[in-house]
């Protein structure tokens, strides 16, 4: 089933609501982000001590403001946050998310999603959603995939296919603000550095990301194509090659180096010119101000 259809009014209207995706503007405060980052790094850190051993591990973090606990045993892993009472998020939330080890039930070379839910409070009124959807934790998801791997062959930095796949970035949204696809891509390009990426591609993947950021504030000054380009390079052209790239042998890597880090060049280049027309739209502006002024003063001082 296509995606537009499944986010179409209808076919939501028809979801029963506890099969909905969530809202992903309900978890874009700080408070909830920090409880996904944490998450994010006490599952690394699992997967750090990982020796291979296929063991299960109960793994407890408190916090003033949340309570994270991840559950291994030889069938699932399980995932929860709890915000607490003292919480600083507009909503306070229950998440929980279950994986199938793969061992037990794969699908595309990773376990299989048992639950993603979300249960919150808002407006005084019980809520519940799907978070497998959500871009939000696509980090989430991808580290529960390692951890697994770890727990069953040992640390290891080398990515499969599958597991490529798992980081792709969520389909482009035209009307999503350009502060937060930097966000994203920024959330994204961390997770990627954490494989041993080559140097130059790692500082070339850098210096877009500043590129983007000094076309942030004037952004809406830039043509409707210019704006898509933007868009396209950080939601899709970027995580493509760069998964494509990943999912390549070692050999093969170095053969494409020199390839992936022309293109990135290029992509770079393309975000200078926009800069410099940016610039240069601004002097036409200034000089358009300018001669307005001058014009509607002189007129008055002869009137």
């Amino acid at each position: 089933m296509s995606r537009t259809l499944l986010q179409s009014p209808f076919f939501r209207f028809l979801t029963p609501a506890h099969k909905r995706p969530v809202e992903e503007h309900l978890l874009k405060d700080a408070a909830s982000q920090k409880l996904i980052h944490e998450a994010e790094s006490l599952i690394e850190r699992m997967i750090e001590k990982a020796d291979g051993q296929n063991k299960q591990r109960v793994i407890k973090r408190k916090h003033k403001e949340f309570v994270i606990k991840i559950k291994l045993t030889h069938k699932q892993i399980t995932l929860k946050m709890n915000d607490t009472k003292y919480t600083n998020s507009a909503i306070h939330k229950r998440i929980t998310i279950t994986c199938y080890r793969k061992y037990m039930k794969a699908k595309n070379g990773v376990g299989v999603i048992r639950e993603a839910s979300i249960h919150y409070l808002k407006n005084g009124r019980a809520h519940v959603r799907q978070v497998a959807e959500s871009t939000l934790f696509n980090g989430l998801f991808y580290r529960i995939h390692r951890l697994d791997e770890a727990y069953t062959n040992g640390t290891s930095s080398a990515l499969t296919l599958a597991e490529v796949n798992s980081l792709k970035a969520p389909a482009l949204n035209k009307q999503q603000d350009i502060s937060l696809i930097r966000q994203e891509a920024i959330r994204y390009l961390d997770t990627v550095k954490k494989f041993s990426v080559d140097p130059l591609i790692e500082n070339r993947l850098t210096r877009i990301i500043k590129q983007v950021e000094k076309l942030q504030e004037d952004f809406d000054l830039l043509d409707y194509e210019e704006k898509h380009t933007v868009r396209r390079m950080l939601k899709e052209d970027i995580p493509n090659l760069l998964n494509t790239f990943l999912s390549l042998s070692m050999k093969n890597q170095l053969d494409h180096k020199e390839d992936v880090f022309v293109s990135l060049s290029q992509m770079e280049l393309t975000l200078i010119t926009f800069y410099e027309q940016l610039e240069e739209k601004r002097r036409e502006h200034m000089n358009h101000l300018l001669r307005l002024q001058k014009l509607r003063y002189e007129q008055d001082r002869k009137s």
